[in-house]
């Protein structure tokens, strides 16, 4: 069952503040926020609806940056013919840390486009 918007973002938030300390450290609660619901409505654009894979993609856009999917080879796995959790795994085994420095490398920012 899909969770309520304001649901899921909270749960987002909650996990990024508790588990990703780091990554947020020096943003408002607000920016959190506003960062959070882009990154769902990213996810979500590439088909994930759990909570969990949704929280995952979150995690990697303050981890990486914020359109880690750009890059060709995370890409290639995030359109996997795949249920959500498995195409969270093949994010890291069907790519390379060289991919992933390229994907930290190249960011657009927040506000880029989906």
């Amino acid at each position: 069952m899909t969770p309520e918007p304001e649901d899921l973002l909270e749960h987002v938030f909650d996990y990024l503040c508790g588990e990703q300390a780091e990554a947020v450290a020096g943003l408002t609660d607000a920016e959190i926020r506003r960062r959070a619901a882009a990154a769902i409505a990213r996810a979500q654009s590439h088909g994930f609806t759990e909570p969990e894979p949704i929280t995952a993609y979150a995690s990697l856009m303050f981890l990486v940056a914020p359109d880690f999917d750009r890059q060709p080879a995370i890409a290639r796995a995030l359109a996997a013919e795949a249920p959500e959790a498995e195409r969270i795994a093949l994010l890291f085994q069907k790519t390379r840390e060289a991919d992933w420095d390229a994907a930290a490398a190249g960011t657009q920012g927040w506000d880029a486009p989906v």
